[in-house]
């Protein structure tokens, strides 16, 4: 190399637009972003560089970013072209794409650079304050069981469940895949846009489009990471001394006389300070021995791309292996992609994507979900801290006094059996294109296949614990609360399915007049099949397979199958013109076969407009500054038929009792009888949709505003009517009918900013999103008042007592109405009728909105300089309650381990007794510290509905390419490491608790935070 190569050179040049007008502040720099510029007002830029072969980037906003290779050159004019990403970027709608600025529907979408900067894990919640219009809601942390809830514009849009649809295949659930294999993500939130979807539609839209091949030389990506993570808030349980203390006080509380108190002082002397010898007492945190520091997971991606113009390609494999911050508790997920596309001949083009995962997820026979009885986290909170955890070899079980016994969360955890979800999927898809001779017109055959297997294991094994009874304080050798004998129950279900889309599209322009069409007829036929079995009495636990079970258990001998066919049409017609007014229309007529002949299609039509104000030249000229806008609006219907979807509620069918209950002479028969009368004039459940929106940016992108305003109507709702007929009447009359209504409206606001000083870019995002509810029409009990009913109300309020503080006195107690035993410091509820009682029947009002979030946020922050990269996410949720009592169906209100303390004679919170109620602390947050529970209403009241809204750093990440002379002597293009993290601050009303815990929960499996180290590899 020469000298002269090694010289630093000056170079300059001038920076213009494509109408030849100077651009000012275009930030110009070197590749490795060591010397950088803006250009002047002239647009005129001087930088120097180590030699005349580097390469300059000019990048400004708006504009599409280029590279310029100097070869020798000192002196340069770049010209710059609009960004397509303002006025081009192609959206993801349904069955098709469509540029950015002739969209007129309600569509978001998320791509994949934006989904990279969160940390590993499920897919659905990288979404959370990402999307515009939709909600999000984890309510676990457990491995495999830790996705988000997801509900477009809330859960009072249509039916609420939104359709999940993976590259044009429908689907149940959300997919569990990489994001490494995600090019987009796109909500369809309006009639217009959901319209072309139909019958399923009516709660939005959710697409999913995998990435594919691109013009290149192959290229091999390979992602690797290791994340770590830990529990995001937990409220921590009294230690042993702290309980046996607390436990006396609230006793005493009750009135208990000392010398009857559970804990003697020698007792607790033995508690504080247990010596070597002590055989019975010590100090226990169950949730230390519980809960791992830290759970690891690895995450490992490899993929390979590229093509030409003849064919183009995407593979990719990966694995992910989850371990639990409780030991014992995992998912393992390993995956492939294939997405081929071939320009067969100038006019036919095939397309082919082949896909599909195992996962395996597992957890103790016990359990972990907050909806397992006697799980391994109720047993934890209902273990006591002032026992031993081991006794004489074996593990020391805690005999609860309110029959909850036998438990210790670490046995439960080692020694109740396993329970494991295994799942295989497959999906194929097939495309064929052919262009027609007629300029536009073309024909396409779409094709997909979707296999689905499960099969569910899951074993109990009997073990002995040593219990001590506090009350003879005596051991004794008991079984764990789990089982008392080893079983073994297993589920197999397969889901097959099919889709075929024979479609024909138009498109082409007439001098300024533009016109698109698509005629799409979709069959798709499902196949569900399920079985079960249960033994008993195993001999051996050694091999825990159903042959080896002694003892059948019939109720779970079971099999069933499931046929659902549907069939639908469906139209789309474009319409612009000079690219400043847009038209478009939509349409699905959809079949069902839930619902009688007579009533079976239905038709659902969309249509919106779209005017581009800044296409105009008075406003170029009125407002330069300005260099987009866009209003548009659009109405249209929807319908559903998931209530009674795999029904056929049009006719009687027949169903076998479960006990012998006739006669054939003297042998008893189970009794084969007709179901509930039919309902011939069931019809679809309909969603009108009314959406206006603007979309507008300015000053080359510092400024971008997206508005939408929205109102839904559900007339027809399917629903039940067991509450409009008399007990007497039995079941004899139809299970459905269309009669409930509800509406909701809202809105939702994106705010963007984008900048670039000299080598340093960043930009802003900020969402919001408003959707709120209304029941207008539903079927209720006659006798109830006007205030008890929900006609009117939110959907999802809790319902139950007003409480307006604690009573001090007994005095004051003599003096209110009350609902049961009440003493001092118990919750004082509102009479609402006045009549000098409380009563369930006449009291209850709403005291809380639904668990379901009405307004979402959030705040993007991302930045480069120099190879250092920044991204930083604020999310957050408001106007919902978390109530920390339970509410069971046909049981009613109960307590919780959050709410009472000692419930169910089990640990306690701290904060739940610190802060009680006592005469000595009359201003408390919580009602009167005691043992007895006292049916007193206070469980139902509003008293423990708490605030939910939060605001939480829901991920950050830096990371740091290496520069690009680094590593390219090595074959390879790109090396970036980054650190990532979820989760890592929340700011909520709840001091002990995450605020998306779930609602009821006796134990639930905490969300977690965590801690991620990566490394990006591009060959």
């Amino acid at each position: 190399m020469s000298a002269g190569a090694n010289a630093q050179v000056k170079v300059e040049g001038s920076v213009f637009d494509e109408m030849d007008n100077p651009l000012i502040g275009v930030s110009v720099f070197t590749e490795n972003r060591k010397a950088g510029t803006v250009t002047d007002v002239d647009g005129h830029f001087s930088i120097t560089v180590p030699n005349t072969r580097e390469i300059l980037t000019f990048s400004y906003v708006g504009y599409t970013t280029q590279k310029v290779t100097l070869k020798g050159r000192k002196l340069l004019k770049v010209v710059l072209k609009e960004d397509s990403e303002l006025l081009d970027e192609v959206v993801v709608v349904g069955y098709g794409t469509q540029k950015k600025g002739s969209v007129t529907g309600a569509i978001s979408q998320v791509g994949n650079k934006e989904l990279k900067m969160a940390p590993s894990g499920s897919l659905s919640n990288m979404l959370a304050g990402r999307l515009p219009g939709l909600i999000t809601k984890q309510s676990s942390g457990q491995p495999g069981q830790d996705g988000s809830s997801l509900y477009i514009r809330g859960n009072g849009a249509g039916d609420g469940d939104p359709l999940i649809v993976v590259d044009g295949v429908v689907t149940d659930y959300f997919p569990s895949f990489s994001q490494d294999e995600v090019e987009s993500i796109t909500i369809l939130k309006d009639a217009t846009a959901a319209a072309v979807y139909g019958v399923r539609a009516a709660a939005g839209v959710i697409l999913v489009t995998t990435k594919r091949g691109t013009v290149q030389k192959p290229t091999v990506t390979v992602n690797s990471s290791v994340t770590l993570s830990q529990n995001t808030n937990f409220p921590e349980f009294l230690n042993g001394p702290d309980f046996a203390y607390w436990y006396n006080t609230a006793q005493r509380m009750d009135g208990v006389a000392e010398e009857s108190l559970r804990f003697s002082a020698d007792e607790i002397a033995r508690i504080e300070n247990p010596g070597s010898d002590e055989q019975v007492y010590g100090n226990t945190d169950w949730f230390d021995l519980l809960f791992k520091d830290v759970a690891p997971t690895y995450t490992n991606n490899v993929s390979v791309s590229g093509g030409t113009d003849k064919l183009k390609f995407f593979a990719s494999v990966g694995a992910y292996n989850q371990k639990g911050i409780i030991d014992k508790t995992s998912y393992d997920k390993y995956n492939f992609r294939s997405n081929m596309d071939a320009k067969i001949t100038d006019n036919f083009d095939l397309s082919l994507g082949l896909s599909g995962y195992v996962s395996t997820d597992s957890e103790p026979g016990a359990g972990a979900g907050p909806g397992t009885y006697a799980s391994i986290f109720q047993q934890a909170m209902l273990s006591y801290p002032y026992l031993r955890s081991e006794y004489n070899g074996l593990p020391v079980g805690s005999l609860n006094l309110d029959g909850n016994g036998n438990n210790n969360p670490i046995a439960a955890r080692d020694l109740s059996g396993k329970n494991t979800n295994k799942k295989t999927y497959f999906q194929g898809n097939v495309s064929m294109k052919w262009q027609l001779p007629v300029k536009g017109l073309s024909v396409k055959l779409n094709g997909s296949y979707v296999k689905h297997y499960a099969m569910r294991k899951k074993y109990f094994l009997p073990y002995d614990l040593n219990c001590w009874n506090q009350s003879t304080r005596s051991w004794g050798v008991e079984k764990g609360r789990i089982a008392s004998t080893a079983s073994l129950n297993q589920w197999f279900t397969e889901t097959e399915e099919y889709t075929i889309q024979p479609a024909i599209e138009y498109a082409n322009n007439f001098g300024k007049h533009a016109v698109s069409g698509l005629f799409l007829y979709e069959f798709t036929n499902s196949k569900f099949s399920s079985l079960s079995a249960g033994r008993e009495d195993f001999p051996i636990t050694d091999i825990m397979d159903m042959s080896w079970g002694q003892k059948v258990n019939d109720n779970l001998v079971k099999g069933g199958h499931g046929i659902d066919k549907r069939a639908g049409y469906v139209l789309r017609l474009n319409y612009s013109y000079d690219d400043k007014y847009l038209l478009e229309i939509t349409s699905r007529i959809d079949a069902s076969t839930a619902l009688p002949k007579k009533y079976r299609w239905g038709v659902f039509p969309g249509v919106s407009v779209g005017w581009r104000v800044s296409q105009e030249d008075f406003f170029k000229e009125a407002v330069p500054f300005m260099e987009n806008l866009k209003i548009r609006a659009s109405a249209g219907r929807l319908g559903s038929d998931r209530a009674i979807s795999n029904t056929m509620t049009y006719f009687s069918t027949a169903s076998l009792s479960t006990d012998p209950i006739v006669l054939f002479g003297n042998t008893p028969q189970k009794y084969l009888g007709i179901s509930r009368p039919v309902n011939p004039l069931l019809k679809w459940e309909l969603t009108d949709t009314y959406n206006v929106g603007i979309e507008s940016s300015m000053w080359n992108g510092l400024l971008g505003v997206e508005l939408d305003v929205f109102y839904m109507k559900t007339t027809r709702s399917l629903e039940s009517q067991s509450a409009s007929f008399p007990p007497s009447l039995g079941d004899y009359y139809p299970a459905y009918t269309n009669y409930g209504s509800h509406d909701n409206r809202g809105f939702e606001l994106v705010l963007t900013h984008h900048n670039c000083i000299k080598n340093f870019s960043y930009n802003v995002r900020g969402n919001i999103s408003w959707a709120r509810n209304k029941i207008l029409k539903m079927t209720e009990d006659p006798n109830v008042p006007n205030y008890m009913r929900s006609t009117g109300r939110p959907m999802g309020e809790y319902w139950g007592f007003v409480a307006e503080g604690l009573f001090q006195t007994e005095e004051e107690i003599a003096h209110s109405a009350v609902y049961g035993p009440t003493l001092p410091g118990d919750i004082k509820l509102k009479d609402i009728n006045g009549d000098g009682k409380i009563t369930y029947d006449q009291d209850r009002v709403p005291i809380g909105r639904s668990s379901t979030p009405e307004m979402m946020f959030g705040l993007n922050i991302g930045a480069e300089w120099k190879g250092i990269d920044f991204s930083m996410l604020w999310q957050g949720a408001a106007l919902f309650d978390v109530n920390l009592c339970g509410m069971y169906a046909n049981v009613g209100y109960d307590n919780t381990f959050y709410t009472k303390p000692f419930y169910c004679d089990g640990n306690t919170p701290y904060y739940l007794v610190e802060n009680s109620w006592r005469p000595d602390n009359p201003d408390a947050e919580y009602p009167r510290l005691g043992i007895v529970s006292r049916d007193n209403g206070g469980k139902m009241s509003s008293w423990w509905v708490e605030n939910g809204t939060y605001i939480r750093l829901k991920s950050m990440q830096i990371g740091y390419t290496l520069p690009s002379q680094w590593v390219t002597p090595a074959g390879i293009k790109k090396v970036r490491f980054y650190v990532s993290g979820g989760n890592l601050l929340t700011f909520s009303h709840l001091k002990h608790l995450d605020p998306e815990m779930p609602s009821v929960n006796q134990g639930y499996y905490p969300q977690q935070r965590t801690y991620e180290l990566g490394l990006n590899v591009t060959f």
